[in-house]
C-alpha cells in the first residue's frame, strides 16, 4: 500500500512539474541543455602525467594553461611554475606523498585541480 501511494505521489508531483514549467523543446526558453564550448571541452581534456612522478610531471593539452601550482594535501603551496606547452615541471625535491596540482589560465582563473601521487 505505501509502495502505491508513494508511486502515485511521485507521478503527481512530476506531472505538477511538468504542467508548471511545460514542455522542454528546443524552441522552449525553459530547455535544459548542456551548454560547453569548445574552449570549456579542452579544460576537460587536459591531464597531467605520469602518475605516479618521481622526477617530473608534464601536462597534456595545456595550451591554455598559465601557471601550475603544486600544493600538499594541508594547502600549502609547495611549488609554482610558469606554464610552458610542452614543458616537464620538476618535483624531484618534493617528499613522497599525494599532492594537488592546480593549473590556471591567462586571467589566473583555476581551470582544474588534479591530485597527483608523488613516489
Amino acid at each position: 500500500m505505501k509502495q502505491i501511494i508513494l508511486c502515485f505521489f511521485l507521478f503527481f508531483t512530476a506531472f505538477s512539474m511538468q504542467a508548471h514549467v511545460g514542455p522542454l523543446s528546443s524552441d522552449s526558453p525553459n530547455t535544459i541543455s548542456p551548454k560547453i564550448s569548445i574552449f570549456e571541452d579542452d579544460y576537460n581534456k587536459i591531464s597531467i602525467f605520469p602518475n605516479p612522478a618521481t622526477e617530473f610531471i608534464s601536462i597534456a593539452n595545456d595550451k591554455n594553461v598559465k601557471q601550475v601550482i603544486i600544493f600538499n594535501l594541508v594547502g600549502r603551496k609547495m611549488k609554482t611554475f610558469e606554464a610552458v606547452s610542452g614543458e616537464q615541471y620538476d618535483v624531484s625535491n618534493l617528499p613522497n606523498g599525494m599532492y594537488l596540482v592546480q593549473l590556471r589560465d591567462h586571467n589566473l582563473k583555476v581551470i582544474t585541480t588534479q591530485r597527483i601521487s608523488k613516489r
